[in-house]
């Protein structure tokens, strides 16, 4: 019980969600995302943390919905506007499987186009509980491979192509990285860029909402579904990971990092002090942006590299 209630609390104070703990109070503690209701309430607090007006202007933000397999997809293309082709970060939000969005992820979407000079690319995935893995990771990996397909008329150097997210979108952006290694004709990545990840899908951290992604063991045990048990990762791309000094899932993500080093891979890491899983701050580019600065001083290292999926370090 102690651990529930530490979850919970820990989570909703990432997101600054008082409102949320206040209206469960009087419910039982193993509640929160295990009903419709509390699930609706976790996705409205997320969408409200929207900043508007936003702070950064582009020379174009455009919406698409493309068609993959038995499905449609929503994206939203961030370009500030250099000149074509242009480096490419693809960036998958996060917020426990269960909420977010390409609105509620809007505000750092423009950051990160506007201070690194490149096209942003948000994906909008399908979320739990209403849909169970592997969903929201095919749906990543597709929309990803479409973009690589479609790199010429979207104006794209693929030779400059990354990937990135926070909390649950960076498991995302990991588990695609080393789907890449295993699918022909997939995906050429530079870096992996992780802010607060959420890398042990069996894990201790956020298990409540991993409980309404994972149906079984196995999904929580296999390849894509948890990053952090792969086994051999050489060929994974340079990665660059943030986490919060206080972070609930830094040792998964010391531990992932860890294991790319032993497998050759080129890594670097940014601890932001006196935080934990800052989510809340990263989403809304407010307050403290240490850990957005060291974002785009990783973005502007990976794209300089030249180096891509498959290059390990010397």
């Amino acid at each position: 019980m102690h651990t529930l209630i530490t979850t919970r609390i820990s989570f909703a104070l990432c997101f600054g969600i008082a409102s949320l703990l206040a209206a469960h109070a009087a419910i039982a503690e193993d509640a929160w995302l295990s009903t419709p209701e509390s699930v609706a309430e976790f996705r409205q607090q997320v969408e409200s943390m929207r900043p508007n007006p936003t702070k950064f202007a582009l020379a174009s933000v455009e919406d698409r919905t493309i068609t993959l397999e038995n499905r449609e997809i929503r994206i939203r293309i961030y370009d500030p506007g250099s000149k074509a082709p242009k480096p490419v970060l693809i960036y998958v939000h996060g917020a426990c499987w269960v909420a977010g969005s390409l609105d509620s992820h809007d505000e750092v979407s423009r950051y990160l186009a506007s201070e690194s000079n490149a096209i942003v690319v948000a994906i909008d995935y399908r979320l739990a509980p209403e849909h169970k893995f592997p969903d929201a990771h095919n749906d990543v990996y597709d929309t990803v491979q479409w973009i690589w397909d479609h790199a010429g008329e979207l104006g794209i150097d693929k030779s400059r192509f990354a990937i990135a997210g926070e909390s649950t979108g960076a498991y995302f952006a990991a588990a695609t990285a080393i789907r890449a290694m295993d699918e022909p004709n997939s995906p050429k990545f530079s870096f992996l860029l992780l802010t607060y990840a959420a890398l042990d899908g069996g894990g201790s951290s956020w298990s409540e909402c991993k409980d309404q992604y994972f149906r079984d063991k196995d999904d929580v045990r296999s390849r894509y579904g948890s990053p952090l048990w792969a086994e051999d990762l050489s060929g994974m791309p340079k990665t660059f990971n943030i986490f919060g000094q206080y972070e609930t899932s830094r040792a998964e993500e010391e531990l992932f990092m860890r294991k790319l080093k032993d497998n050759g891979v080129a890594v670097n890491s940014f601890m932001n002090p006196a935080v934990g899983h800052d989510v809340q701050t990263w989403l809304t580019v407010s307050g403290n942006l240490a850990a957005h600065e060291a974002a785009i001083e990783f973005i502007q290292q990976g794209f300089a590299s030249g180096s891509q999926t498959g290059l390990k370090e010397k």
